[in-house]
Parts: structure tokens; C-alpha cells; sequence
């Protein structure tokens, strides 16, 4: 049984979710009818989040930025056929997903480039660091994170892009189908497995 603080946590955090969504239909909606100010609004909401995906896939910071910003070109040029059944950020991160799948196919090295790990001279890392001071927790961080990093790259374009969405990025089962443009139950099963081949690896690499 739920305890009541978690059932209004959980209350709040749909109502937030919807007044987002419904702040974000009605920016589309003041785009399609040709306010650029109300897209710009849109790319600041989301293209964060947007980058921080395309690096996620293992993408160079240059190349993420450029793919960004095409993804949201695309965008721009098709609201007229945003569909209101789904939120905008589900909607510009398939076509992100798209765009980045495309990339992956085109580049000629692309085995290279999915392997690679974060740029240093850029100073960022594909996931969160510790704000710990403590130079032994910092390092633990470090190494936790970039155990993960490793692992992640070694999924599947499928698993990989599967796990992203819904475990790092916090999209729901359903999203991401639309996303994919797949079944719910395919969007489980890549899960399920990216989830088994994630804790494998992990445990492989830190015994």
C-alpha cells in the first residue's frame, strides 16, 4: 500500500507533467501560426535535454550540436503535422533518434566514433558527476561512471537507444513506442535485455 506522501508525490509530479505538456501544445500551436518566438521557446525548453542525448550515443560534441540543430529545423518545418495526441518532447526526440540513427549509418567510421569515450579537452562526461569534494568518493564516481559509459556502448543500437530513453532521460514505456515507432511490448523486451546485458558487463568490469 502506498503511503499518502508518496500518492501526492505522485499527484504532483502528473500535474506537472501535464501543465508542461500543455504549455508545450500551446507554444506549437502559436508556432504553426507562425510565431517564431514561441518555437525558440521550445528549442530553450528542450534542446538540453536533446544534446545530452545525442552525446549519450557516443556522439562528438560538434556533430551533437549540428544534429541538434537539424532535428530541430525538421521540427520546425513539419509542425504542421505535429500530432496533439503526443507531447513535444516526444515528438522532437524521435525525430532526434532519426536523425542520430541516420548518422550512425552514413559515417564511415562509425565504429570508432561509438566507441569513443567522452572528449577531455571539453572536460564532459555522458553522465552526471559528483559534486562530492571527498577526493576518494570523487574517484569511486569517476570510475562508476565511466564503467557505465563503457558498458552502455557495447549495447546494441536498440538496447542502447531503449535504455537511454526510458532509464536515463526518464520517458515512459508508451513514449518511447512512439518514439521508436514500435510496439510497447518490443520497447519491454529491449529493456529486459539491456537491463541483463548492462548488469553483466558492470559486474564483469567492477569485481
Amino acid at each position: 500500500m502506498k503511503k499518502k506522501k508518496d500518492v501526492v508525490y505522485i499527484e504532483n509530479s502528473m500535474e506537472r507533467e501535464a501543465q508542461q505538456q500543455s504549455t508545450d501544445a500551446h507554444l506549437v500551436e502559436q508556432a504553426i501560426g507562425g510565431d517564431r518566438a514561441a518555437f525558440d521557446a521550445l528549442m530553450r525548453k528542450h534542446m538540453g535535454a536533446c544534446y545530452r542525448i545525442a552525446r549519450r550515443f557516443g556522439v562528438p560534441p560538434e556533430d551533437a550540436a549540428d544534429i541538434v540543430q537539424d532535428a530541430f529545423l525538421a521540427a520546425y518545418r513539419a509542425l504542421h503535422r505535429f500530432n496533439f495526441a503526443y507531447s513535444f518532447s516526444t515528438w522532437i526526440t524521435r525525430i532526434l533518434v532519426n536523425r542520430l540513427s541516420n548518422f550512425r549509418r552514413n559515417l564511415k567510421r562509425a565504429r570508432n566514433v561509438f566507441w569513443r569515450q567522452p572528449d577531455e579537452a571539453h572536460g564532459e562526461s555522458v553522465f552526471e558527476k559528483t559534486t562530492e569534494i571527498d577526493p576518494h568518493m570523487e574517484t569511486e564516481q569517476s570510475e562508476l561512471a565511466s564503467a557505465i559509459e563503457k558498458a552502455l556502448q557495447k549495447l546494441s543500437l536498440n538496447q542502447r537507444t531503449a535504455f537511454i530513453l526510458f532509464e536515463i532521460e526518464g520517458f515512459k514505456i508508451r513514449e518511447i513506442a512512439a518514439i521508436l515507432d514500435i510496439p510497447e511490448g518490443t520497447v519491454t523486451s529491449r529493456l529486459h535485455h539491456a537491463r541483463l546485458e548492462m548488469r553483466r558487463l558492470l559486474d564483469r568490469t567492477l569485481r
